[in-house]
């Protein structure tokens, strides 16, 4: 066969089908409280046109699924044992057409106000949570109240939502990884969507398991004082150890399933993310670690919003982008428009967040004017009809 010939044989062969464009709604956990809300979500959802469901399965270090490592979520209380909020959403979700990625709080494992069940993995080990700068000497000394000290040193910051775990903790690294193994193996999800992989702020962390990592690598044994003195460098270290604990999951889940589609909601904001939170998730982007970024694009701002998804499409690339849309504190005029900009800045989808935002006539227009034909929607408004839903 000739050069012509084969490149014609080649471009005989039928195109692969464009990557489906990510129309994806985060479900937060108060969706799977009951088999009720789970049917009701996942309809909700295929009336306003969604194809993904981002299901909060970890909520605060609970499970939403059966699980022999995490305690069933207090949320859950008063349902039969036998329900499982995740295995009833994934088998009504394919019924109906809609992919499932399990959305899973990685660091962000208690809040501050419910006392905590004696089996949860920061009652067990208090010594794995961050710890805030202003209380790491206390922290050290033996029989240190860990949990008193982090709860009172943070009250009154809106930033700080609860315990975080240390990405620098063996321990807690470890369980992080059973829970990923154990959630990909059992549930036949299509990705695993990680958020709160970031530091809650330039505060943390401070605990003994970030500060001896710290020392190790640096080769001293004054670690706390070197960290308080060498901002730079402790900033690098936060962000080498947030990136090799996601690496490691990340790794896990592939190991378990090669074809998972592995995302995570991601500060936009470059510098805040590199210097507040230590999320360098244009690396992550980079190293192939995730396959997508949501960036939380949650601005009220138009303009903003068209430049942070544009920006983060330079920074991800070649990864997708999966623009996060604030539907909550937006119009529903505005949540189209940001469907709309986000198409035209090349993203490669949407999140929006979340499934509590949208009421019933809001899911019909959406699915109409954002993700059916728009042109068709058009010509009904102009006539003074309306458009089936596809």
């Amino acid at each position: 066969m000739n050069a012509l010939a084969a490149l014609l044989l080649v471009a005989a062969q039928p195109l692969p089908p464009p990557p489906r464009e990510m129309r994806g709604l985060w479900v937060v956990r108060t969706a799977l409280v009951s088999p009720e809300a789970v049917d009701q979500a996942v309809d909700q959802a295929v009336e306003a046109g969604f194809n993904a469901l981002f299901v909060q399965v970890r909520g605060r270090g609970d499970a939403f699924y059966a699980s022999g490592l995490v305690a069933r979520s207090a949320l859950l209380q008063g349902q039969p044992e036998d329900f499982d909020p995740l295995a009833r959403l994934l088998e009504r979700a394919r019924g109906r057409g809609l992919g499932v990625h399990a959305w899973i709080n990685v660091l962000l494992a208690a809040g501050f106000g419910a006392p905590l069940a004696p089996g949860h993995v920061i009652a067990q080990h208090p010594d794995w949570v961050m710890v805030p700068k202003p209380v790491a000497l206390a922290v050290l000394k033996p029989g240190a109240a860990i949990l008193s000290l982090v709860r009172d040193a943070a009250r009154g910051d809106a930033d700080i939502e609860g315990y975080y775990l240390s990405p620098a903790s063996p321990g807690a690294g470890d369980h992080l990884e059973q829970v990923v193994r154990e959630l990909v193996r059992g549930y036949p999800v299509d990705g695993l969507h990680f958020d709160f992989i970031r530091y809650p702020g330039r505060e943390f962390d401070y605990s003994r398991s970030a500060l001896t990592s710290f020392g190790g690598r640096r080769k001293t044994q004054t670690p706390l004082q070197l960290a308080l003195g060498s901002h730079d460098a402790y900033a690098e270290h936060r962000r080498a150890v947030l990136t090799e604990l996601l690496a490691r999951l990340a790794q896990a889940a592939r190991r378990e399933r090669a074809s998972l589609q592995l995302s995570a909601a991601v500060v936009p904001d470059e510098a805040t993310a590199l210097h507040q939170k230590y999320q360098d998730w244009p690396a992550w982007a980079a190293q192939g670690i995730l396959d997508a970024v949501c960036p939380m694009t949650y601005t009220a701002d138009e303009r903003i919003y068209r430049e942070q998804v544009e920006r983060a499409r330079v920074l991800a690339a070649p990864r997708a982008v999966w623009a996060g849309v604030g539907a909550y504190r937006l119009t529903l005029d505005a949540v189209i428009e940001r469907v709309a900009t986000a198409r035209a800045s090349g993203a490669s989808g949407v999140v929006l967040f979340s499934h509590e935002a949208l009421q019933g006539a809001d899911r019909r227009r959406l699915r109409e004017e954002a993700f059916g034909d728009p042109t068709a929607a058009q010509r009904a408004r102009a006539a003074g009809g309306s458009v089936s839903p596809r």
